[in-house]
């Protein structure tokens, strides 16, 4: 999987990752969102939109970074999931834990607002 990490407007980190999110790839995705929690950062979005699979240990990582940020009152939103990745969340009935946006620029919005 590849994890890359851009600053958009007004401290806002946006995380994209491409390809499998799973027990193999989670790690790397894991240490970016971590390190932003640490940082302190007021708001991440993590951009699903080129994710193809996502196993329950994208799942922990996301719920892991979700603790991090939620400890010093920063935001995490998950942008772009396509049905396969927004079934796995359903399924783990995490539909309502997560702020779940349809694209960047939405979650972007909803930041500003």
């Amino acid at each position: 999987m590849k994890v890359s990490l851009r600053q958009v407007n007004d401290g806002i980190s946006v995380i994209d990752l491409e390809g499998d999110f799973d027990l193999y790839s989670s790690p790397k995705a894991r240490e970016v969102l971590l390190q932003l929690a640490k940082d302190k950062v007021p708001a991440v979005i993590v951009n699903l939109d080129k994710v193809g699979y996502m196993d329950s240990s994208g799942i922990a990582t996301l719920i892991e970074a979700l603790r991090a940020l939620d400890k010093h009152g920063g935001r995490l939103i998950l942008a772009g999931l396509n049905a396969k990745t927004m079934e796995v969340i359903k399924l783990a009935r995490l539909e309502k834990v997560f702020e779940i946006r349809d694209n960047e620029e939405q979650a972007i919005a909803s930041l500003k607002s």
